[in-house]
């Protein structure tokens, strides 16, 4: 069984870096596999809706030959970059509607409440659950400085910086308000993205607002 699945991901894999269309023999002759067990793994991946056929030209008299392609598998960093190219306006005003989108992301996902009064702990739980790392924390006074690494949207970030800028300060900050009680003080977010070598990291600063900061 594991032998089967390994090489119905070698099928697939070849078909996804394929730029044309190629049919069963030619998967065959490249994978080393009987063409048999090839049609079979196609027709395996067919049903599943990762490959989809395409008639091909013959080049012999006899039936037409059928050629296989992987179906494109869904980008949500496409999706939201071509969102951000449809904002318009200035940059401020893309990351104003930004910030919009992420506080009403924040909402959808429905994040635990908040069990400590660390915000810093608290939006590094959050945002693990997006796929962020942290790479370094610091508190001091109650504010906190964090940077995190592995952002979803760094493909955006290269284009459209004030975009990403805009979700997840909308974002962390939503969540920052929504527990505020919990955390017994409301935090202002910043966020600085800075995209490289196909990492997002990101610093965050957490700060008191000021009568919380005067409070403490």
């Amino acid at each position: 069984m594991a032998r089967q699945v390994k090489q119905r991901d070698r099928v697939l894999a070849l078909l996804e870096t394929s730029a044309e269309p190629l049919d069963a023999h030619l998967l065959a002759d490249d994978l080393d596999l009987h063409v048999t067990t090839v049609r079979f793994h196609l027709n395996s991946l067919i049903e599943e809706g990762l490959v989809r056929t395409r008639q091909l030209e013959s080049t012999k008299v006899g039936r037409p030959r059928l050629g296989y392609t992987a179906v494109p598998k869904p980008s949500y960093t496409d999706l939201v970059a071509l969102l951000a190219a449809r904002l318009g306006g200035t940059a401020e005003e893309r990351e104003r509607k930004a910030c919009e989108v992420g506080r009403d992301w924040a909402g959808m996902l429905g994040f635990a409440p908040a069990d400590t009064t660390d915000a810093g702990a608290f939006v590094i739980d959050a945002l693990s659950r997006l796929g962020f790392e942290t790479r370094s924390a610091t508190s001091a006074f109650g504010n906190h400085e964090l940077t995190l690494c592995t952002c979803p949207l760094v493909e955006i970030a290269r284009t459209n910086p004030e975009v990403v800028r805009g979700i997840q300060r909308g974002l962390i900050q939503q969540i920052l308000d929504d527990n505020a009680a919990a955390l017994g003080a409301r935090y202002t977010a910043a966020v600085f993205p800075d995209p490289r070598d196909g990492n997002c990291s990101i610093r965050l600063a957490l700060r008191k607002s000021d009568r919380d900061a005067e409070a403490s």
